[in-house]
This record gives structure tokens, sequence and C-alpha cells, in this order.
């Protein structure tokens, strides 16, 4: 079974591989999935997924298994299992990055995802699965939309505070205060792409059981 999904991330290309290969980083922003673990390039996490009444837990592995930084191309080989034993599920998932509007990136995902055991029959309900893939995708790309402008906000805030301690510094306290106060708004984030890339497969794999 084939899957395409497309999504857009608001920076440029070299920035947004960067972002998109970095699973530590973007595994967050995957619904219902999470890292657990990671050994030699091997990305191990779990996802949790609800198909209609059907509540799906799956424990998988992921791996990079190719980047080219000058084709902004990647590949990625995951597999996952359900935790009640009622299938496993594999795919090759390979992503190109694409130039967009405004000196954003679209993203074009293309998946191949191989079905076995009592879960292989939502490989026959395709339209079904691209669907909940969709949806995943969708919300995947606005959480990750989200930390990317966070992170861009906290370092230009972290700026602003260097900016106005140096000058509270020529001046009294009461200045020295505020300057104090905008040096301790300082960054929080975290991006990956790996993660993504692992937290879309297997929600994927979850979705399709």
């Amino acid at each position: 079974m084939e899957l395409e999904n497309r999504f857009i991330v608001p920076l440029g290309r070299p920035d947004a591989m960067k972002v998109l290969t970095d699973v530590p980083r973007i595994a967050p922003c995957i619904p219902g999935a999470s890292l657990t673990g990671e050994e030699d390039g091997l990305y191990s996490g779990q996802a949790n997924v609800r198909l209609g009444p059907v509540a799906l837990s799956f424990a998988g592995t992921a791996s990079i298994t190719s980047i080219d930084n000058d084709a902004h191309t990647a590949q990625v080989k995951a597999q996952g299992s359900d935790k009640k034993g009622r299938g496993q599920a594999e795919a090759i998932m390979t992503f190109a990055l694409e130039e967009a509007e405004n000196g954003q990136t679209e993203v074009i995902v293309r998946t191949d995802v191989l079905l076995s055991g009592s879960i292989a029959q939502y490989g026959r309900a395709s339209g079904l699965i691209n669907v909940v893939a969709g949806q995943i995708v969708s919300q995947f790309s606005e959480n990750l939309k989200t930390d990317i402008l966070e992170k861009q906000g906290d370092e230009v805030e972290q700026g602003a505070s260097v900016d106005l301690e140096t000058k509270t510094n020529e001046q009294e306290t009461p200045t020295d205060n505020s300057g104090k106060q905008a040096s301790t708004n300082a960054p929080k984030n975290e991006l990956n792409v790996f993660a993504l890339l692992i937290a879309i497969v297997k929600s994927w794999f979850t979705k399709s059981k």
C-alpha cells in the first residue's frame, strides 16, 4: 500500500532538512507518539491510536537509511508491532523537500506500507488509512510549525534581553530589574526530523491496524 502526504515547513530547505532529521526534536510533535530510546542510529518508540472503536498501541523502531543534503531527500525504514499481538507493519518512507513560497519548504512524503496479521484487513481500506494518515501529518505539521515559531521567538527575545541588559548596566536599578526580567524569558525549544519520520510512520502503522 502506497501513501503520499505533503506539508509546509516555515523554513528554507537547508534549515528544514536539519529539523526534519533531528529525531528527538520532532518526536514530541507527532500526535500519540513518543520516542523511548536510541542506539547507533536506531530509534525506538511507541504510538497509541484510536481507529473508530478500536484502540491500538504499537511499539517499534526506525532508522534513517539515507540522507542527501544536496538533493534535500532522505529515506527512513521503520517497523512496528501491535502490543496485543494483532499484527505488524513495515514501512519504507522517502521524503523530498521542495522550495515553496515566501522562503518556506514543501515536504513530500511517500510511504510504502506492508501490513501482516489481523491488522492486514485495514490494508484493504486504503481510503480510510489515507484519511487518517492525512490527519496525523496535518496535526504534526501544525505542532512542528508552532515549535519552530516559538523557537524563533525565543531567539529574538533572548537577543532583545541581552540588548536590554547591556543598556540597564548603564542606568539605575529600576531599569536593571526589567533587564533581568527580560533575560529570564529565555529559550525552551527543541526540534527533530527523524522523530517526525518515526512518528509519522508509526502513526500510519497504528492507524492501518
